[in-house]
């Protein structure tokens, strides 16, 4: 699970146009005033919209060509 976090965070740094180190810095330290400030609001949000807000920072990263060559390749492990 944290790992999927900090993965839409870089997601969604470089899908807004971050270009230095500096901004991963910047986005940590939101996230942590965030965490801070907004935690009780956050009990309110149902999990299933978070997700959706976190799978629609991530789509754009996914290569549709790999998947359909994957799912048509003949694999040898069923």
């Amino acid at each position: 699970m944290p790992i999927t976090g900090s993965f839409a965070l870089t997601t969604v740094n470089g899908a807004s146009g971050a270009r230095t180190p500096a901004s991963g810095f910047m986005a940590g330290g939101l996230v942590l005033l965030a965490i801070q400030f907004l935690a009780p609001y956050f009990s309110y949000i149902p999990k299933s919209s978070l997700a959706a807000v976190i799978i629609c920072a991530v789509i754009y990263m996914v290569d549709l060509g790999v998947i359909r060559s994957m799912w048509n390749s003949k694999s040898k492990f069923y």
